[in-house]
């Protein structure tokens, strides 16, 4: 991605600091930064990038750092630069991120304190020199002698950097970040999100919430989450301040919540169940909350209901989106006694497209308009769909590509697998995705609607389906999985067969204590297949 861009996501945040530098930024861990101290060290680390990675070639720097002050001032001084950056996890596998910092080429990285730690392992196995920036540490760390291929700059050293920058950079080549999703072909694929399409959403979304800078935004997702990005860009814009959840309070933040008296929280619906279990959604827990913003996976009714009764003065969004159309592009606003009747298999609808975006369904190879009852694939197009999968033609062409919509117009969309459905007065409906739409005995089978018939059977939000066999063959049955359920199994199965088809009913159910999240909160899928796997003797 090559094409100059004339805006600067970090501008939001330089507007703010210059019209209010008292104002406080950021809270880390109980630690307060003003604005102006956030400017200033956003300004070191900006200049050190420049001064010693130049590069036009490098377009992104790499930023390994977690919940840190140091990690908020590497985006956006990577981001000041007119670089994007590219974020690390120090609680992925060390495998995957080295397959990040190869794929993406970086040549340069930041590395905050926390980190420090992990990077040793992922430096020693890096195939090419890098230039390691450690703001924290006023000397080098004695590990760093043992990788002579790699340049290390101490705090200052960095500080000396001859070039100053004090403004947001004019971007050279667009890109915002990149983020890494899961590919079918088992390498990672990056997904390039430009400083037009984030710049689109934050303005979209200072519209629909309407934060001032007396606003506090959680900020719940780790970096390599796209939700993060709403977080801290939509707070900043505002001139509000962020307050990160620390990492042992993200799935029990209550506490956080009303100690810092949050007026916007965002995470994953996850974070509901995993509350109610440990009894902590009491009716008006939160009365400082003003929104409540859910996604990532799908919202269940139950949930929104108790959610809405824990933070009676907020009004909670379900929000919709992938990675390639920039964090989410459909919401839909909770209305109490009237959303109940809205959901679907007991799930909240994901609503309507923002005003700019454009949302179809593919219906017979066709893009159709919406008409009540109508499923499909959705499709989106608009100025929140990224460019395309970083060096890699080949998946790119696979996802975006030229139709004409509805209106008779062609333009580029983005292809989701998402099955919708769409009803009048409401917008659309997830389903489940396209490839988890399965065939048992020639009926088509959504494992939604199980989950859906399972949640109320077993007692307990804590569900989730897989087709079995999971090898690519043909499957002939599902497996369960449920956490906290009330009843036995053979209490829960009966239920089912008494409410479903059977070749609906799951073959056997498995009790978890706690069914597996992934790294960004949602229930992983792969990892039940490998339960699923060990149970069977595969």
């Amino acid at each position: 991605m090559n094409t100059p861009c004339h805006t600067n996501i970090a501008q939001g945040f330089h507007r703010s600091a210059l019209r209010d530098g008292e104002h406080p930024a950021l809270c880390v861990n109980g630690t307060t930064y003003r604005y102006a101290d956030l400017l200033e060290e956003v300004c070191t680390i900006a200049s050190a990038i420049w001064q010693f990675d130049p590069n036009p070639a490098h377009p992104t720097v790499g930023m390994f750092g977690y919940r840190s002050a140091t990690a908020y001032a590497a985006v956006l001084g990577i981001l000041y630069t007119g670089k994007g950056y590219v974020p690390l996890n120090p609680h992925f596998p060390v495998a995957r991120n080295l397959r990040i910092a190869d794929l993406s080429g970086i040549g340069l990285m930041l590395l905050d304190g926390r980190c420090a730690d992990s990077a040793p392992e992922l430096l020693e196995q890096l195939p090419r020199p890098l230039t390691v920036l450690l703001p924290e540490h006023a000397v080098l760390p004695e590990w760093t002698a043992r990788f002579p291929r790699h340049r290390f700059i101490a705090r200052d050293e960095l500080r000396a950097a001859a070039v100053r920058i004090s403004e947001p950079r004019t971007p050279t080549h667009g890109i915002a970040y990149l983020l890494f999703t899961s590919g079918s072909t088992g390498v990672p694929k990056g997904v390039m999100v430009s400083q037009e399409n984030v710049q689109a959403f934050v303005d979209g979304m200072l519209e629909r919430y309407r934060p001032t800078p007396e606003d506090r935004f959680s900020q719940h997702s780790d970096m390599t989450f796209d939700a993060s990005v709403y977080d801290q860009f939509v707070c900043w814009a505002a001139g509000a301040t962020l307050y990160p959840v620390p990492e042992a309070l993200r799935m029990a933040p209550a506490k956080f919540i009303q100690e810092n008296a949050l007026t916007f929280w965002e995470s994953v619906p996850a974070v509901i169940q995993f509350m109610q279990r440990m009894h902590l959604l009491r009716p008006g827990s939160f009365p400082s909350l003003r929104w409540s913003i859910f996604g990532g996976e799908r919202l269940s009714r139950d949930a929104a209901q108790r959610w809405q009764t824990a933070a009676p003065h907020a009004t909670l969004d379900n929000s919709y989106g992938p990675t390639e159309g920039t964090i989410c592009v459909t919401g839909y606003l909770w209305q109490p006694g009237i959303s109940e009747e809205a959901c679907l298999n007991g799930i909240v609808p994901i609503g309507v497209a923002y005003p700019g975006q454009l949302a179809a369904m593919l219906v017979n190879e066709v893009l159709v308009d919406n008409a009540d009852g109508v499923r499909g694939e959705l499709y989106l197009a608009g100025s929140q769909v990224t460019p395309g999968y970083w060096n890699n033609p080949v998946e790119t062409a696979k996802s975006y590509g030229e139709l004409t919509g509805p209106d008779g117009v062609s333009r580029r969309w983005y292809k989701t697998g998402d099955l919708v459905q769409w009803r009048d007065g409401v917008g659309y409906h997830y389903l489940d995705r396209v490839d988890r739409q399965v065939k048992i005995r020639g009926y088509r089978v959504e494992l939604a609607e199980i989950e859906h018939v399972l949640r109320q059977s077993a007692g307990t939000e804590q569900v989730a389906v897989i087709g079995w066999p999971a090898d690519g063959g043909n499957v002939t049955s599902v497996i369960g999985f449920v956490s906290g359920a009330t009843g036995s199994d053979a209490e829960i199965l009966a239920e089912l067969a008494r409410r479903l088809p059977p070749y609906m009913v799951p073959r056997q159910l498995q009790r978890l204590t706690q069914l597996p999240l992934n790294a960004n909160g949602k229930v992983d899928l792969p990892r039940l297949t490998e339960l699923a796997e060990l149970a069977s003797g595969a």
